[in-house]
């Protein structure tokens, strides 16, 4: 019997505080549903409208069959997000989530569409590079929680509840697959800024891997780093953090006329 194939996408909103002049769009690292990216939301300036990408698999969609190859994924996203592009937008993405928005970002530029204002990539390897370590989306059970363990940012109450990763793994397998399998495609950079973050103590993506994005732009680049390691938005330097994405979307607003 063929495989069910997924749903589209759906986003899990946090309305501006008053009247919307930007949208920021997320996109969440592998595995993870928008649930953790909605702490972020409280420190956006007051006319941001939040939108966090929740994939099938997942939180509320949790029973939908993932996606597991990145070229539909990004054509079904690009059908989400179309009706919100009415108003200037950002795109933010985690790790994995910065892959996605990458090529998000190349598929509205392939069908003429509106570009993001920026695109800001946190703990994410730049795209056009080897993937630096050996796969994990197709690991034997024990040693994939190994791996998750080593990584951080998975609770460790979780990570031993088998009930949980019963759900848990499938789709961050999925995510995992199309991550360490997506094949590079050269193409024109992009002319939006990148704006790229990491975690000093990131063992996982180094900043020598993270630094290249800025071969994917023709406007401007910047990157920063934080203490931490690859969960360091959550941890030791969400409130940096926060304020660093907070200081892009005012930049933007106060330079490119999104008020």
């Amino acid at each position: 019997m063929a495989e069910t194939p997924p749903p589209p996408p759906a986003l899990v909103t946090v309305p501006a505080r008053e009247a919307p002049a930007l949208r920021l769009f997320v996109f969440p690292h592998a595995g993870s549903g928008a649930f953790p990216y909605r702490a972020l939301a409280p420190g956006l300036p007051p006319w941001v409208e939040f939108h966090a990408v929740q994939l099938p698999g997942r939180e509320a969609m949790f029973t939908a069959a993932p996606y597991r190859s990145m070229l539909p994924l990004a054509s079904a996203l690009v059908s989400v997000l179309a009706p919100k592009l009415d108003l200037p937008f950002v795109f933010l993405g985690h790790s994995f989530g910065g892959h996605v928005a990458f090529a998000v970002a190349r598929a509205l530029r392939a069908r003429g569409s509106a570009a993001p204002r920026a695109l800001v990539v946190s703990g994410s390897r730049a795209p056009h590079l080897p993937l630096g370590r050996h796969p994990l989306h197709d690991l034997p059970r024990p040693r994939l929680i190994d791996e998750l363990r080593r990584y951080g940012g998975t609770p460790e109450a979780v990570l031993a509840n088998d009930e949980l990763m019963d759900l848990f793994l499938p789709p961050l397998r999925a995510d995992f697959a199309i991550y360490e399998t997506t094949t590079f495609e050269p193409e024109a950079p992009l002319a939006i800024p990148i704006v790229a973050l990491g975690g000093h103590q990131d063992h996982s993506t180094r900043p020598e891997q993270i630094e290249p994005w800025r071969e994917h732009t023709s406007a401007a680049f910047t990157s920063q780093f934080f203490e931490g390691g690859h969960f360091y938005l959550f941890e030791q330097s969400k409130a940096a953090f926060a304020e660093a994405l907070r200081g892009v979307l005012e930049d933007l607003r106060r330079n490119q006329g999104t008020s």
